[in-house]
């Protein structure tokens, strides 16, 4: 009897699996290699324009170092005649430099005897004292041993002339200005419209136990007048009568001959002649009690101003600047013999 056949399952026959297996890695290696290759095809791409921009640099960079070869040489060019230029500034320096402590000390000597003229005609300190000391910077400058007796020199003088007094020539013609501006509304005796002003009898202070004195007949009928007609009827006590009868024309006379005499000190008082200026401001003084209502505030503060002013000092004693000059010219022989530096 034929034994019976047995049909296996065609999944569980282990040749299938085995093929199956070798098709997969089949497929994966070439989907591996094909990768690989896109891979290496990018790479290729890369290096290419990686080496594209190397070359591209390179040549930039040969540009570059050509181009500062180039530039190298015209400072080096350049370099050498700044070294000539030089050579011939420093030999012109030193021919001119032959004559400039001559210079110097010429400059030096014009200034101090400018400043010592100036003490000597003028008395103008300010500008003496600004002379010596441009003459001191000068010789600071060029810092040379053989100028320091001039220097000493100097700076005793200059400590002379800083002590001097200081007039305030300034302030005095300012003064001046201001009293001249003022001429036109200062009240003239001659004026109708200028009030007196009313006086009353002083009043006994209680503090004090001394009687007052007795106001006198006159001052009594003042005082009543001034009560009764108030200002129709005036009383002034004027020392020149003549003043009262001035028309408007001799007003105006009045006032621009105290200008001048103001205007004529004022030019005094620049020129620093004490004498004039003292003189021009005793005639506007007496122009200003002659014509002019002193007694009022406005007079009263111009003649005090006026009285203040005439007592300034405009004259002051100026010391003389032998010692520079002599130093000067005791300098002059040292600095002649002396080669530049």
């Amino acid at each position: 009897m034929t034994p019976p056949v047995v049909r296996r399952r065609w999944f569980l026959v282990p040749a299938l699996w085995g093929t199956i297996a070798i098709v997969a890695l089949a497929v994966g290696g070439l989907i591996a290699y094909a990768e690989l290759a896109r891979s290496l095809e990018g790479l290729r791409a890369q290096l290419a324009a990686t080496r594209s921009d190397l070359i591209t640099e390179a040549s930039r960079a040969t540009r570059i170092a050509r181009e500062v070869e180039a530039r190298v040489d015209d400072l080096a060019r350049e370099l050498d005649q700044v070294k000539a230029q030089r050579a011939a500034l420093d030999q012109l320096y030193l021919e001119l430099a032959r004559g400039r402590d001559e210079a110097t000390l010429l400059d030096v000597e014009r200034l101090i005897t400018l400043a010592a003229q100036d003490l000597r005609f003028t008395g103008h300190v300010a500008g003496a004292l600004n002379a010596l000391q441009a003459a001191d910077a000068r010789l600071a400058r060029m810092d040379r041993p053989q100028y320091l007796g001039l220097r000493r020199a100097l700076a005793r003088d200059i400590e002379k002339l800083r002590a001097v007094p200081v007039v305030d020539v300034t302030g005095i013609a300012l003064k001046l200005d201001q009293v001249a501006a003022s001429i036109d509304t200062l009240p003239l005796l001659s004026d109708p419209a200028a009030k007196p002003a009313r006086t009353t009898p002083p009043q006994p202070s209680p503090a004090t136990s001394t009687p007052a004195k007795p106001a006198s007949l006159w001052e009594r009928v003042r005082a009543w007048m001034a009560d009764e007609f108030g200002d129709l009827v005036r009383i002034r006590e004027v020392e020149t009568p003549d003043a009262l009868l001035l028309s408007g024309l001799q007003q105006q006379l009045v006032r621009s001959q105290f200008r001048l005499r103001l205007l004529d000190a004022r030019q005094a008082l620049l020129a620093r002649n004490e004498r004039v200026y003292r003189a021009d401001l005793a005639e506007a003084q007496a122009l200003l009690t002659r014509y002019f209502d002193v007694k009022g505030a406005a007079g009263g503060a111009a003649l005090l101003q006026l009285r203040q002013l005439a007592q300034s000092t405009l004259s002051v004693e100026v010391p003389t600047l032998d010692e520079s000059l002599a130093a000067i010219r005791a300098t002059r022989p040292a600095i002649t013999s002396l080669p530049p530096r």
